[in-house]
This record gives C-alpha cells, sequence and structure tokens, in this order.
C-alpha cells in the first residue's frame, strides 16, 4: 500500500454486531476501538500502530498477481487500488465473517456477503 494520506473510518463488523471502530485520519492512526472480548471477531484488537492495521487491511484485499479481469469486472475496479478494493467489497471474505461498515452506510452483512454476491 502506497504511503500517501490515508483517510479510512469505518465500523469494524462480525456479521451484524458491531464490534469496533476504526480511524485514520491524514495518515495517523486516530481511533481503534473494540467493543468485543472475542479475538476472531476483530482483526486487530491490539493494534497501536498504523503500519500493522494497513498490513491487515491489506490482507483482506486480493494480492495484485492475482488480480486478474475477471475480478476487475466482478469488482467494477479496473486499477488495482487496495482502497477502492476495500470499499467497494467492504473488506469481506469468503473465510471469515468480518467486514467494514464505512461512514454514512446503512447496510447488513447480507448486501456484503461475498458467499451471495453475484
Amino acid at each position: 500500500m502506497a504511503l500517501e494520506k490515508i483517510n479510512f473510518c469505518c465500523d469494524v463488523m462480525w456479521l451484524d454486531k458491531k464490534v469496533g471502530r476504526l480511524e485514520i485520519t491524514d495518515s495517523k492512526l486516530v481511533k481503534n476501538e473494540v467493543y468485543t472480548n472475542n479475538i476472531f471477531e476483530h482483526p486487530f484488537p491490539r493494534s497501536k500502530r498504523l503500519m500493522d492495521i494497513i498490513h491487515i487491511l491489506s490482507e483482506r484485499v486480493v494480492c495484485k498477481e492475482r488480480w486478474n479481469d475477471i475480478m476487475q469486472r466482478k469488482s467494477g475496479i479496473y486499477e488495482y487500488n487496495v482502497y477502492d478494493i476495500l470499499h467497494n467489497t467492504h473488506g469481506a471474505d469468503v473465510d471469515d465473517f468480518t467486514w467494514f461498515r464505512f461512514d454514512g452506510e446503512c447496510i447488513t452483512w447480507a448486501e456484503v456477503d461475498p458467499r451471495r454476491r453475484k
């Protein structure tokens, strides 16, 4: 991930349960709140450094080497950009139920579940 000015604010969700809040403003970690004791529900419960969180966020996106035409068409994103992909997919992965609900959104797990997406 490039180190340009990062602004990333979202609720960390487990299914439809809000388990945390993440706020990165001007590339500074402003808030990493955790509202659960279940270590499986929140991907970075103890992260205090921005680079740790960026590493975890980038793991929730298909790696650049696997980014192909099919994925581009399905996502509607034609340039590999981690933040665009995170916003488009909400960081949802078929391996777990964690996802990110960005500020201003009123969506549920059913709408972002990658198992149900076409």
